[in-house]
């Protein structure tokens, strides 16, 4: 762990939050770095009970290399986060190769990221959504991130 990380909360077997059930397999099948901040060590996901998370995959506009992508998002981007309201976890992904299986069709998509948010409630995820912090973090986004989808799921722990 870097010095501009902070320890997180372990996951429960009982815990559910919410969460992308197919991000599941390409992060899974990707060699990946994972950097992680937890805004609230009492969160939802260390009791036991449901939250809201959104995941993003992120690739990087047209004439940014990998490498100055993640250095932007990471240190310029992602502290940003932090004035952003509802948020309890956030994590960054850095995707470093990708894989497919040769008995399964594959998903033609180019990432260079995966963003990971959890918020305790609607409320929470609301609060996010209006705020001003906010607006400033997806004016940032704009100057860096080429292309993004963003999904909201279940998320069930299978083992943690």
């Amino acid at each position: 762990m870097s010095s501009k990380q902070t320890p997180t909360s372990k996951v429960t077997r009982t815990s559910r939050r919410r969460t992308l059930i197919g991000l599941a397999g390409l992060a899974a099948s990707a060699s990946t770095a994972k950097i992680a901040w937890s805004a609230d060590p009492e969160s939802a996901v260390t009791r036991g009970g449901s939250m809201i998370k959104r995941a993003s995959l992120l690739a990087r506009k047209p004439g940014l290399s990998h490498e100055e992508f993640v250095k932007h998002w990471a240190e310029v981007h992602a502290p940003l986060a932090r004035a952003c309201p509802g948020i309890s976890r956030y994590t960054l992904t850095i995707i470093k190769s990708s894989s497919t299986r040769k008995d399964v069709a594959p998903i033609e998509v180019q990432v260079d990221g995966i963003a990971e948010l959890w918020f305790k409630n609607q409320a929470a995820f609301e609060a996010y959504q209006a705020s001003p912090a906010t607006k400033r973090l997806r004016d940032d986004g704009a100057t860096f991130i080429g292309r993004e989808i963003d999904f909201v799921a279940d998320e069930k722990v299978i083992i943690s």
